[in-house]
This record gives structure tokens, sequence and C-alpha cells, in this order.
């Protein structure tokens, strides 16, 4: 049986490409974050109005909930085409200590995404 394709999620790999060619990796890193917990935060919270920085915290977001991250967490590892190993690279129950921010994790995707490419 062959690979199921989700174009949204490719959609949105072009687009954000686009957007941010000139300004490289780290800044299309931020931007999908972003789009993530847009999708799956607290939306009593944040709307997709307000902007999010690097220091935006991530248990306020999600209003503590960890199965809202999880999923954020798990399209962001598709989006990547990384491993996803939730249970051996996140610590149970301390995500929001392991992740406290946006820019925690931005950081986390980074070196994932550079160990992959072997840089």
């Amino acid at each position: 049986m062959g690979n199921l394709i989700d174009f949204d999620q490719k959609r949105t790999k072009k687009r954000m490409k686009e957007l941010a060619q000139s300004k490289g990796i780290v800044y299309e890193i931020y931007l999908i974050v972003v789009k993530y917990v847009y999708k799956y935060a607290d939306k009593e919270r944040v709307d997709a109005s307000d902007f999010l920085t690097t220091e935006a915290s991530l248990s306020y977001l999600f209003a503590g909930d960890r199965n809202k991250f999880r999923q954020a967490y798990d399209e962001l590892m598709r989006y990547w085409d990384l491993t996803n190993v939730y249970n051996r690279d996140v610590m149970e129950g301390k995500e929001f200590q392991q992740f406290n921010t946006i820019g925690d994790l931005c950081f986390y995707i980074e070196e994932k995404v550079n160990k992959q490419k072997g840089l």
C-alpha cells in the first residue's frame, strides 16, 4: 500500500520555502513552528492576529494541554521529515519545562534538521 500524501502540508512547505528563501532555514523553522502552534493552541488564549515571538510561552498557548502540544510536535516532525521518537526525545509530563517557549522548540528542530543534514 502506498504512502498517504498530505497535500495541505505539501502546499504549506512550498509556500514557506518561498517566503523564507532569502532568510534561511532558521526563519523557515520559526514560521512553521508558529503555524502549528496557532493550529493547536487554545483559541481563547491566541488567535491568528497575535504576533508570536520566540519568547511566547508554549504552556500558556496550549493552556497546559500536553496532547495539543504532542499534535503540533508530531506535525512538525512530519513537515521536516524527521524521525519522531516522542517518547525518547520528549520528557513525558515535562513537555513545557523542556520546551518552555516557541524559541526552545525552534532551536530543538534546528538541531535535529542540522543533524539530519550532517551539519
